[in-house]
């Protein structure tokens, strides 16, 4: 049994955990980096997004990371890091299956473009370089049992480690979260793998006339009227794709596979039935029960939950993987000061937590009107972007929340429209309305112009 004592132990070492940990050593703490398993290891959540490109490239910049900043875009990655597999991500592509289409452009070319993770590739390389940088790594530890402090005492296979501090970045499977779907909105499950062989949809779509970008280069969704389709393309021909249903209104067979679950689906949808016509999945097909969980509590006097240790929630938006960047950035500024920076971490996240469910939450409400839905998605593209914007431009406070959840009339436009979707809007035109005149203060990019046709540019 190997016996050490740190500043902070991290539990968890996908890339959040990996790469809070080398930003915690990296500013002077003795960092133990715990994993149940061992890398290279398959994992969801792979699809960036602007806001998390643009918090990969500052985070290389405040913790002096240099090898950090080619993973923000896609040129500059494939140049780097050409061995760590990922894809090209254009934009948002969102197809009804009943014919509308929204297309929301990222970037205006390939080089700067945003990326899918393989996450397998990814989180492995940056456990890597936790390990380069001088973090005290284990693996292959089983289940990591937390005993409470101070100091807390983390045992897994052959190692005890006691720390001051203990950060659970570990999923579901955490030793500090006790988390449950208690609070949470959404109510969805997945049934999942990854792919070969999957066609492009701009062979099956009736038109791509009017399309601004590639609209296979992109999460590409297809929305149904209970769930909705994720297909994530990478550079190599591999691809993940997954059905996402709404609980409330469908629960999964247990008389099927999951492969059967996934065809099933195939033979109501023809036409995404062509898509997916010669695929063949290169791993085992997966069905989850239902995916939301929440912690009670996310932080105390000597701890923390990054949001993978938090909450789980649905992938709609691709917010995971740049809320946790967030966090991992606020977490990094509040640490040295934590005995008054808890409360300000745990009231942020919980706001952030509470913000994106409605957002998911209130879509699975819009599924079956694509009109209703376009117009819903305006607020999480015009919270996004204006995040985006305050960062480029040097305008972020401290205080700023995810998505520009903490601003108050913003805030208070999502929640009324939340409320309005889950009590059945009767009047769409009026709906759409409204939505223009509260995204307004924040819409620097044409967002719910009519005169776009739901096609938006660069």
């Amino acid at each position: 049994m190997k016996r050490l004592d740190v500043d902070v132990a991290v539990v968890g070492a996908g890339f959040a955990g990996s790469l809070l940990a080398t930003i915690l050593h990296k500013h002077g703490l003795r960092v133990a980096l715990l994993e149940k398993g061992r890398h290279p290891r398959f994992a969801l959540g792979e699809s960036s997004t602007p806001l998390a490109n643009a918090l990969l490239a500052e985070l290389a910049v405040e913790h002096d990371l240099p090898w950090l900043a080619p993973l923000a875009k896609w040129g500059p990655w494939r140049r780097a890091y050409p061995h760590i597999n990922m894809g090209l991500k254009r934009g948002f592509t969102f197809v009804h299956h009943a014919g509308p289409e929204l297309l929301m452009t990222a970037s205006p070319e390939d080089e700067v473009a945003d990326t899918h993770w393989v996450r397998a590739d990814f989180d492995h390389f940056l456990a890597r370089k936790a390990v380069e940088a001088g973090v005290l790594y284990f693996d292959d530890l089983g289940d990591v049992r937390a005993e409470r402090g101070p100091p807390w005492l983390l045992t897994g296979t052959g190692v005890e480690v006691r720390a001051a501090f203990t950060v659970d970045a570990a999923g579901a499977s955490g030793v500090l979260g006790g988390s449950s779907p208690a609070g949470m909105r959404t109510n969805s499950w997945c049934v999942f793998s990854h792919l070969v062989d999957v066609g492009r949809w701009a062979d099956v779509s009736p038109d791509t006339s009017r399309h601004p970008y590639p609209c296979d280069a992109a999460a590409l969704h297809h929305i149904l009227d209970d769930g909705w389709i994720y297909v994530l393309p990478f550079d190599d021909g591999l691809v993940s794709a997954g059905v996402s249903y709404d609980g409330t209104l469908r629960q999964p067979d247990p008389t099927l596979t999951p492969e059967q679950e996934w065809l099933a689906m195939l033979a109501r949808y023809p036409l995404i039935a062509r898509q997916f016509g010669a695929a063949r999945a290169v791993r085992p097909w997966a069905r989850t029960g239902r995916l939301q969980r929440r912690s009670a509590r996310l932080a105390g006097d000597d701890w923390a939950l990054l949001p993978s240790g938090a909450y789980t929630l649905d992938a709609l938006f691709s917010t995971g993987n740049a809320h946790s960047l967030w966090n991992i950035m606020r977490l990094a500024r509040l640490l040295p000061s934590w005995a008054t920076g808890r409360r300000e971490y745990e009231a942020a996240l919980g706001r952030e937590i509470d913000f994106i469910d409605m957002l998911v939450h209130a879509s699975y409400r819009a599924f079956r009107s694509p009109r209703l839905l376009w117009a819903w998605t305006m607020y999480y593209f015009t919270g996004a972007i204006a995040a985006e914007e305050r960062r480029e431009q040097g305008r972020a406070g401290p205080d700023e929340e995810f998505l520009s959840s903490h601003l108050p009339a913003f805030r208070a436009a999502v929640m009324r429209g939340h409320a309005d979707l889950c009590a059945g809007v009767t009047d769409e035109a009026a709906f759409v309305a409204r939505m223009r005149e509260d995204i307004a203060p924040l819409n620097t990019t044409g967002l719910g112009d009519p005169a776009k046709g739901d096609m938006y540019p660069y």
